[in-house]
């Protein structure tokens, strides 16, 4: 299973001349498995940082493209592996 690693809290701004907005971003790590992490950016809007911790992707950043092609969306949202556990019920 792949995993997101957040190794920081730093938040990267870009400003956009055109629209006079600017661009917040993280940088987060891809484990596909084999060792090795593939780094890409998690667009943040005006959400807060991702803080340091291991992730999965939510479901709900992924789409279709208009030719049928899986593409995350602009948005990625993140969702900790903690979470992701449900408990399990003691048996008695």
């Amino acid at each position: 299973m792949p995993i997101c690693r957040v190794k920081s809290g730093a938040v990267e701004e870009r400003h956009n001349a055109k629209t006079n907005s600017i661009n917040r971003s993280q940088t987060v790590g891809l484990d596909l498995g084999n060792g090795f992490e593939l780094p890409f950016r998690v667009g943040l809007g005006q959400r807060p940082a991702y803080p340091p911790g291991e992730y999965d992707i939510d479901p709900q950043s992924f789409a279709l493209s208009e030719y049928g092609d899986l593409v995350l969306k602009r948005y990625v949202d993140l969702v900790p592996l903690q979470a992701k556990a449900a408990p399990v019920a003691a048996k008695a």
